[in-house]
């Protein structure tokens, strides 16, 4: 009779844990409870979860959330890093910039100018170059021949100047860059060119409105005549 009696118990079990009984049936499950052992751990055992394995719908729809948000970390990512990266090269053009733009003219007696002929080739033209070999400079400007009138009359004349950075006077010695001479080739032909000057010309447009204005201003470094 008890071996029955369990039996009903237990497949009455389920439905006294969801509380579906009535109380008459719910006194009955109780008073066995309290005198079967067996019966009380099959209700244990019942009241624990049970975690059902996951269907296959239902894990591709957690898999493609976790992929979208996986994409999602990726691309922030991706656009923190580029960010970042347009950032560093924004501020190290910046310091460049500020270390190579702003030009400071090497005074003549610096500079080593000189200016001398080339014969080029077996037609015997001659042609001037100007050599100049300052470590410090960054570069030079040379502005074409140009025709002036003066009062000894028309010549033409050519003016350069060479002009140092704070990166050609402080970092690049510091790489073992040193410029050991900067030349000029060609300011132009010999035959054509009256006078050579080292001076500024800033705007570039002052020497075309008035040449002897700036040429006052500018050291007279070679001459035809003079040789």
């Amino acid at each position: 009779m008890k071996k029955m009696n369990c039996n009903i118990i237990r497949d009455i079990l389920p439905l006294y844990l969801d509380d579906v009984v009535s109380d008459e049936t719910k006194q009955m499950v109780e008073e066995h409870l309290q005198s079967c052992a067996s019966c009380r751990m099959e209700a244990s055992s019942m009241k624990k979860d049970v975690i059902l394995p996951a269907s296959k719908t239902q894990r591709l729809a957690e898999a493609k959330v976790i992929k979208g948000i996986r994409n999602k970390i990726f691309r922030k990512k991706v656009i923190i890093s580029a960010v970042t990266a347009a950032a560093v090269l924004a501020a190290a053009a910046g310091v460049y910039a500020l270390m190579t733009l702003p030009r400071s003219v090497i005074p003549y007696e610096e500079s080593g100018a000189s200016v001398s002929r080339v014969s080029l080739g077996d037609s015997g033209d001659e042609y001037l170059y100007c050599s100049m070999d300052t470590s410090e400079a960054a570069g030079s400007i040379c502005h074409e021949p140009v025709t002036v009138q003066t009062e000894a009359g028309e010549k033409t004349v050519v003016i350069l100047y060479e002009y140092s950075t704070v990166w050609s006077r402080y970092v690049a010695p510091l790489f073992g860059k040193e410029n050991e001479a900067v030349t000029l080739e060609s300011l132009g032909s010999a035959d054509e060119i009256d006078e050579v000057y080292y001076g500024t010309f800033e705007p570039v447009s002052e020497f075309y409105e008035d040449p002897s204005s700036v040429l006052d201003k500018a050291e007279l470094i070679w001459s035809a005549r003079a040789e």
